[in-house]
C-alpha cells in the first residue's frame, strides 16, 4: 500500500513539474539535459523533450554568444553549477533568436547531483530575431543599429553598469572584464554603451573620479585617494582629474582641511 502510495506521489510531482508555467531544466553531472519541461521547450522552440533530452545543455542553452562568436562550455556559469545562483544570460532558440533570461540553478539530489535550471525573459521583448542582414553585418540582433532594441539595451547597460559599480576600484578591472562578465565580446559591450552615449571606460574612468573626489572632501589625502580608487599610476589620476573637475586634487584636498 505503502509503495502504491510513493508510486502515486511521484507521478503526481513528475506531472506537476511538466505542466509547471516556468521554464524547468535538469542538467546531470556530465553537462547532460535530463528533464525539461513544457514551458522551457515551448521558451526554446523545440518540438518535445525527445529534442533536447540527452543532449548537452550548454549548446542547447546558447551554443555561440549574442554577437555570434563562441562561447566555450567551461565559461558557462550554468554547466557545472554548484549551488544556488541567480543571474541573467543569453539563450538561443531553436531558430536562431537570441533571448535575455533570468536564470537561477538549485543543487538536487544526492551523490552524482543534478543541477535544476529554471529561467524566464524579463519582458516580451527581448526575443530578437536574426535577419539575413543582422546575419552578416557581424554585430548581435540586439546591438545591430539598423534593428535596435532600447529595452534590451537598456538592461544590459544598465546590469553592466551594476558591475562597475561593484568592481571600479579594482585597479585591474577592465572593458574586457566587464565583457567577461556579461558574457559578451568587447566590441559588443562598446556598442551597448555608445548607444547610450557614452563607453564603459568612460563610466569606470567617472566612477572612479567621483569616488577619489568624495574622499578628498572628506580630508583623505592624495595619495589615499588616488590608490584607493582604482587608479596605478598618481600622474594619470591628477591629469584625469584635473579633466574632469578644473582643479588639482591637492586643491580639493587643501579646500577640504581648511
Amino acid at each position: 500500500m505503502i509503495g502504491v502510495e510513493v508510486q502515486h506521489d511521484a507521478n503526481f510531482l513528475s506531472q506537476v513539474l511538466h505542466d509547471a508555467p516556468v521554464p524547468l531544466w535538469v542538467i546531470d553531472d556530465r553537462g547532460l539535459v535530463a528533464l525539461a519541461n513544457r514551458a522551457a521547450i515551448r521558451f526554446l522552440g523545440y518540438r518535445d523533450g525527445d529534442d533536447v533530452v540527452g543532449g548537452p545543455s550548454h549548446e542547447l542553452l546558447h551554443p555561440h554568444r549574442p554577437d555570434g562568436s563562441p562561447y566555450p562550455w567551461h565559461e558557462c556559469p550554468i554547466v557545472g553549477s554548484t549551488g544556488s545562483h541567480l543571474a541573467s544570460e543569453w539563450f538561443v532558440t531553436r531558430a536562431g533568436d537570441t533571448r535575455l533570461v533570468h536564470w537561477s540553478t538549485r543543487r538536487i539530489g544526492d551523490g552524482r547531483a543534478s543541477t535544476l535550471l529554471s529561467f524566464n525573459a524579463p519582458d516580451d521583448t527581448t526575443a530578437i530575431p536574426h535577419t539575413r542582414e543582422q546575419r552578416t553585418s557581424g554585430l548581435p540582433p540586439a546591438i545591430n543599429p539598423r534593428m535596435p532594441s532600447d529595452v534590451t539595451h537598456g538592461q544590459l547597460r544598465e546590469s553592466m553598469r551594476r558591475s562597475i559599480r561593484d568592481r571600479f576600484t579594482d585597479p585591474a578591472f577592465s572593458t574586457t572584464d566587464l565583457a567577461a562578465d556579461a558574457h559578451l565580446s568587447v566590441r559588443s559591450v562598446q556598442a551597448i554603451f555608445a548607444g547610450g552615449g557614452s563607453s564603459p571606460a568612460a563610466e569606470i574612468r567617472r566612477l572612479r573620479l567621483d569616488h577619489a573626489r568624495a574622499m578628498l572632501e572628506e580630508g583623505h589625502t592624495v595619495q589615499a585617494a588616488c590608490q584607493t580608487s582604482g587608479f596605478l599610476d598618481p600622474g594619470t589620476f591628477a591629469r584625469t582629474f584635473r579633466q574632469r573637475f578644473g582643479l588639482a586634487p591637492s586643491q580639493v584636498q587643501r579646500a577640504a582641511s581648511r
